[in-house]
């Protein structure tokens, strides 16, 4: 609670500041971009001729346009409309939440020019309904923690102006190879868009890939800033730490991390190997001074005959601490030294055509606490369902079986997934940093995707519920917005 009082007050405090820096960086992200864009235009082969040059691709050059207006309306246009409604309600007179929100985004990406690429997007959020979520829970003192995400929780009084500038990069591309330079989005098993709220995390810095052959990919990526989920404003990847809750350190005490990260930002390297059976994926997280991740998987899609495939997997991760975790003192580290970590995953299932049926398997070893900030993205284990992480614990086992199937030609997919997490006690902060206990997981999810006329549509409607596994021996500090809840949403997206 101590934790959760600190981050409202000190974020909001700063939140003018932070704005303002982000302001400073769009401006100049800006010129640059312009700049890129005269460069365009003053270069040989922009004299808007008639016609290309001899030996030109006629999509590759300005020169085929008659007006720059024209080589420009030939890039790629997108449009998002995306409207988010969640309920939770949790157990007894701890207060339960709601909200609702709808939003809108377009983006624009340049077509190639020599390789050379510039794109550009931005969305708006308008908060159409909340109950509770800026207001403690009389209990226990606690604060929202699902539902805030849906609009900025630097400062919930904000209801109109959640805008954000998102991507703005330039890329160039070259036969196999391709690098982005700016902010973008990034995909990887643990540093993601975590997109599920009504924005992603978005990344600024580079983002290189090169395909060898039509199997193998690399990836190697260093970035300095990042927009996590559920914020309007831009942070260097030190300051971003400590943006959401940061629970307690090992000494049971409120973790002091936050503004205390010293790090030059997050390198991430990754190697994928793909065909029709077979998937291998190895990724490395250098979080420069604090911390470095590998983490490796993977899978089998095995035919066992006409109608049935195979499905098998292994994962697994090894954690280190690089110098003092951030910072010379242990009560102000991310990581303390010593808390070395590892975990396994496995796999295996079954799918009949449409039908699939897995039981998953993960455990995080007592060694420390699996720690990856969780404004960076969320983890993806076999295990993992939606409303809850892993992040934070050590010592941990959890089972989970999980249904899928596709109805009507893939216009309709749903998914049933049943989990039991066993955790430390709450109080054993040494591998339990959030105090989350053991739990029963239930989650059920449906999309549509009508076809035709509203192609471009989806239509969710997800449920959580989760139970612990001893209700009457668990403190309500340790329950709200954690176990014996249940978490609706209602979920659309347009695009096209």
């Amino acid at each position: 609670m101590i934790s959760t009082l600190y981050l409202r007050g000190k974020t909001i405090y700063n939140h003018q500041y932070l704005k303002n820096i982000s302001d400073m960086n769009m401006k100049y992200s800006i010129q640059l971009l312009l700049c890129a864009l005269f460069f365009f235009m003053w270069n040989e082969g922009v004299a808007f001729s008639s016609h290309p040059k001899k030996g030109e691709n006629p999509n590759d050059t300005i020169s085929s346009y008659k007006k720059f207006g024209d080589y420009l309306q030939s890039g790629t246009y997108g449009f998002h409309l995306r409207s988010f409604g969640m309920s939770t309600y949790n157990k007894g007179d701890l207060l339960n939440y709601s909200a609702s929100a709808v939003g809108g985004g377009l983006s624009y990406e340049s077509p190639e020019w020599k390789g050379v690429s510039l794109g550009i997007s931005g969305f708006f959020v308008f908060q159409v309904h909340a109950q509770n979520i800026d207001q403690f829970d009389p209990t226990t003192g606690n604060v929202n923690r699902y539902e805030a995400l849906l609009f900025d929780m630097n400062d919930l009084t904000n209801t109109k102006d959640l805008d954000r500038m998102e991507e703005l990069y330039i890329k160039y591309h070259y036969k196999n190879f391709r690098i982005t330079a700016g902010r973008q989005h990034f995909n990887s098993p643990l540093m993601n868009e975590q997109d599920n709220r009504m924005r992603p995390n978005i990344y600024s810095g580079f983002h290189g890939t090169y395909e060898l052959g039509s199997r193998w990919t690399t990836h190697a990526a260093w970035f300095f800033d990042i927009a996590p989920r559920g914020t309007v404003d831009w942070y260097s990847i030190g300051e971003s730490m400590g943006v959401y809750p940061f629970g307690r350190n090992t000494f049971g005490e409120a973790s002091e991390y936050k503004g205390n990260m010293s790090t030059a930002g997050i390198g991430v390297y990754g190697l994928e190997h793909k065909n029709d059976t077979l998937r291998f994926q190895l990724w490395n997280y250098f979080a420069e001074n604090i911390f470095n991740l590998t983490f490796s998987q993977l899978d089998l899609n095995y035919p066992i005959d006409f109608q049935h495939k195979l499905l098998a997997g292994v994962q697994g991760f090894y954690q280190s601490v690089i110098n003092n975790g951030g910072n010379e003192n242990p009560d102000k580290a991310y990581i303390n030294r010593g808390e070395n970590t590892h975990g396994v995953g496995l796999k295996l299932g079954i799918q009949r055509k449409s039908q699939r049926l897995s039981l998953n398997y993960l455990n995080i070893s007592d060694n420390g606490r699996f720690l990856f900030p969780r404004e960076w993205g969320r983890e993806q284990f076999y295990t993992s369902l939606a409303r809850e992480r892993y992040e934070g614990k050590g010592g941990v086992q959890a089972i989970t079986a999980k249904y899928e199937r596709s109805h009507l030609d893939k216009r309709v997919q749903s998914m049933l997934g049943l989990s039991t997490v066993m955790a430390p006690e709450a109080n054993n902060f040494f591998l339990n940093k959030y105090g989350v206990p053991s739990y029963y997981h239930f989650l059920f999810s449906i999309d549509y995707f009508p076809k035709n006329f509203w192609e471009g549509l989806d239509l969710k409607l997800l449920v959580v519920h989760k139970l612990s596994h001893n209700p009457d021996l668990v403190q309500d500090s340790n329950r709200i917005n954690r176990v014996d809840l249940w978490n609706l949403n209602l979920i659309m997206d347009y695009r096209f």
